[in-house]
């Protein structure tokens, strides 16, 4: 592909992503051979609601600084600084802007446009967008625990309504 199409296809992202500002998305995620599916919205910047289709009926909150873990059926909440999950720069859009504005795609497939992240001297993040509709199309990272996360977006629906209040992070008593 040559040096014009690779900007031209930066300048369509960076125009896609300025537009966007809520997804809701059905989802697939693989941590090491476990695979969880369930449902996310995020609103653009930091804000976060995904329900998972499992017997714990876990939901993952992010209110824009904290992320929480929660697992309704036995009323247990677990909370995390945002700022140290992958999460953080995912869920930017003004990070993901300036990625798109400063860095090369590493690689461009007939499906898939990637962008490949040092977070820090260990951890690396991979974010990939739709070559067709120029959604995100999900992104690999390691974990907390250092484990491998492929997350895959499907059904992807862009600037659908959302009321800031479902983002809200429960307290535990409140479970």
């Amino acid at each position: 592909m040559s040096v014009f199409a690779k900007a031209n296809i930066n300048n369509k992202l960076l125009n896609k992503l300025n537009n966007t500002n809520t997804i809701v998305f059905d989802f697939e995620q693989q941590i090491k051979e476990k695979i969880e599916k369930g449902t996310c919205k995020i609103k653009y910047s930091k804000l976060m609601l995904c329900d998972y289709d499992d017997t714990y009926h876990k939901r993952i909150l992010s209110n824009g600084k904290m992320l929480a873990i929660i697992q309704r059926r036995y009323k247990k909440i677990f909370y995390y600084s945002l700022k140290k999950t992958p999460l953080n720069l995912v869920l930017n859009k003004e990070f993901l802007i300036a990625m798109i504005k400063n860095t090369k795609p590493i690689n461009i497939s007939n499906e898939t446009i990637e962008f490949k992240i040092n977070i820090d001297k260990k951890k690396k993040l991979s974010i990939f967008f739709d070559v067709t509709t120029l959604n995100i199309k999900g992104w690999s990272t390691i974990d907390l625990y250092n484990n491998k996360v492929n997350f895959l977006i499907k059904n992807l629906e862009t600037n659908v309504q959302m009321d800031d209040k479902i983002f809200r992070i429960p307290r535990k008593e409140d479970l």
